[in-house]
């Protein structure tokens, strides 16, 4: 194990915890994790893709692997990861897990925005609370809470779900600056345009959402407009979040998203959500 993986581990600890690992950013994530030389124990719905993902870890990187195949919107799940890690001492827990209701708010169901703050607000709270405590206890630890560029302001389309990742966001800021007295680094990471299986469907419309690529730089908006035509990989973010662990409160997954966000936190909040739903609005057209 190198001497970096080393680090890491006596950093944080042996084993990390990824929820919504089956595929994409936190698939990418668990595998980065494995590569540093940390057990992981994987949570997501899809037990199949989770055990495919164990086996090529285990197989890779030679470390201990574990899987829970859960509904995050069971109201058991967090119990049922609670027991799953029982006899393991979790040092970094990654939060990736996201329901995205999309579509004009009354058009939605209830029970998708429900849905929407069980994952996005409810769950991660019930986690950070059980394995902050005891990273604390140990004096050591690490919590990265993925959040969205969509959690900068509202818009159309994703009105609840925008509002559930800024939740998310500001509870890991929060953290952030409490953990920090007991050895814990908790982080918000801020996640742009990446080309993930929820981000097909953007992806395949994203041409029409955006000005000519020789137009006039229009500021913000058009650092937006590029990151939807040209989204991340998911193995960069994974490695990312890794990467920038620790520095906190809030990392981005890519710098034009940083740039972008320290545009928008400029404007009006009117000017900054209606260019968002102009964006949003042309994901729902497409």
């Amino acid at each position: 194990m190198a001497g970096g993986h080393v680090e890491f581990t006596e950093r944080y600890g042996a084993w990390a915890l990824v929820v919504g690992a089956s595929a994409g950013i936190g698939a990418a994530a668990a595998d980065e994790a494995a590569r540093r030389g940390i057990n992981v124990l994987t949570v997501a719905r899809r037990a199949p893709l989770l055990e495919e993902g164990a086996a090529r870890m285990r197989a890779t990187h030679g470390v201990a692997v574990q899987t829970l195949a859960v509904d995050l919107t069971d109201p058991g799940a967090v119990d049922a990861i609670v027991a799953a890690s029982g006899g393991l001492e979790i040092g970094t827990l990654v939060y990736n897990a996201a329901a995205e209701p999309r579509g004009y708010f009354l058009e939605v169901p209830v029970a998708e925005h429900l849905d929407n703050i069980t994952v996005n607000c409810t769950v991660p709270t019930l986690l950070c609370h059980h394995f902050g405590r005891a990273m604390a206890g140990r004096g050591r630890g690490a919590i990265a809470l993925v959040s969205s560029m969509g959690a900068l302001q509202g818009g159309k389309v994703f009105a609840s779900y925008f509002a559930a990742k800024a939740y998310e966001w500001i509870l890991a800021e929060g953290l952030w600056a409490e953990l920090a007295e007991a050895g814990v680094d908790a982080m918000a990471y801020v996640v742009g345009a990446t080309r993930t299986e929820n981000y097909k469907g953007q992806a395949d419309g994203s041409s029409d959402v955006g000005a000519d690529a020789d137009a006039p730089d229009d500021g913000d908006l058009d650092i937006a407009r590029r990151r939807l035509r040209h989204p991340s990989d998911p193995d960069e973010v994974g490695r990312r979040l890794f990467d920038v662990l620790g520095r906190g409160p809030t990392e981005f997954s890519h710098p034009d998203d940083e740039r972008h966000a320290t545009a928008v936190l400029q404007l009006s909040r009117r000017d900054a959500v209606a260019k968002m739903s102009d964006l949003t609005t042309g994901i729902r057209r497409a």
